[in-house]
């Protein structure tokens, strides 16, 4: 028979090493269900993905099959990761958006761009200082 203190540390060491041993599932199953990021919105524009409405802004990141709600004169302009193009939409819209594409389901039709884009991705680098059109010469 195997004592109780023994049983507990293989418990115990087992939790600590599977917190280090990478990214969570649930964490890579929603990684993996995302389907676009938002570049920039103006206007009011509402997103419901789970049946929870929200206040889209820039940068956020969208999940499959999230349906949007533009208002009049307002504007959502997003990298759809499956095109690799921005596209954008004005309100008043109604718009799905899911792995595949995009679906206008009211509202004039979507504005494809061009100009190609690719996934957000998180910087490994903490902190440090951004400043754009400023001179540090004296």
């Amino acid at each position: 028979m195997i004592p109780a203190n023994v049983v507990k540390a293989g418990v115990v060491l087992s939790a600590v090493f599977g917190a280090f041993s990478g990214v969570a599932p649930s964490m890579a199953q929603q990684a993996a269900s995302d389907v676009a990021y938002v570049e920039a919105v103006s206007g009011r524009v509402v997103a419901a993905a789970g049946g929870t409405p929200v206040l889209v802004a820039s940068l956020d990141v969208i999940s499959d099959r999230t349906r949007f709600d533009l208002l009049p004169n307002s504007e959502l302009r997003l990298c759809h990761y499956h095109t690799r193009r921005f596209v954008t939409v004005t309100g008043p819209a109604r718009v799905t958006i899911s792995a595949e594409r995009l679906t206008v389901e009211a509202g004039k039709e979507a504005e494809v761009s061009q100009e190609s884009c690719g996934f957000a991705l998180a910087s490994k680098f903490q902190g440090g200082f951004l400043a754009r059109g400023v001179s540090h010469r004296k």
